[in-house]
C-alpha cells in the first residue's frame, strides 16, 4: 500500500494488519528522511514498540558501510527518540492491529546520496 497522510491510510493499514497477512508493505510517493517520518506513521511504529514489537532500521540494499559511520546511527537514534516520546502520549486512533508485529524500515540513497525511507514493512515475528 502507498502512504498518504490522511485518516483513510490508518483505516486501510488497520484492515490490512487485521486480515492476518504475514507482512504489509508501506511504500512512499515522496521518499522521506528517517528524521522526518510523518506523525501518522510514527504513531504506528510507537505502538509496535509499546506492545513489545521491534522496529528495525536497515541500511540501503547493497551498502555494507555507511558513507559516514555515525550517520546511520544518528538517523536511527533520532527516529527512536521520537518514537519513545510518542509512546508516552495517548493515541487518538486504535492501533491494536499493530500488536504482535515488528516493523522494518528500509533505507535507500536518493540521487543526492541522502538516506531516505524506501518502505516500511509490518511483519509478524518469526517463531
Amino acid at each position: 500500500m502507498e502512504f498518504i497522510d490522511i485518516s483513510k491510510f490508518d483505516r486501510d493499514l488497520s484492515t490490512s494488519l487485521s486480515d492476518k497477512h504475514d507482512s504489509v508493505e508501506v511504500a512512499f510517493y515522496d521518499k522521506v528522511s528517517p528524521n522526518s517520518v510523518p506523525d501518522r506513521l510514527q504513531k504506528w511504529l510507537s505502538s509496535i514498540e509499546k506492545t513489545g514489537g521491534k522496529v528495525e532500521v536497515r541500511r540501503p540494499e547493497g551498502e555494507f558501510a555507511s558513507k559516514d559511520p555515525f550517520a546511520l546511527l544518528s538517523l536511527a537514534g533520532t527516529l527512536f527518540s521520537t518514537l519513545k516520546s510518542l509512546a508516552a502520549k495517548p493515541f487518538e486512533q486504535d492501533y491494536e492491529t499493530a500488536k504482535g508485529r515488528n516493523a522494518i524500515i528500509q533505507l535507500e540513497r536518493n540521487k543526492n546520496g541522502d538516506a531516505v525511507i524506501s518502505k516500511i514493512t509490518f511483519v509478524k515475528p518469526e517463531k
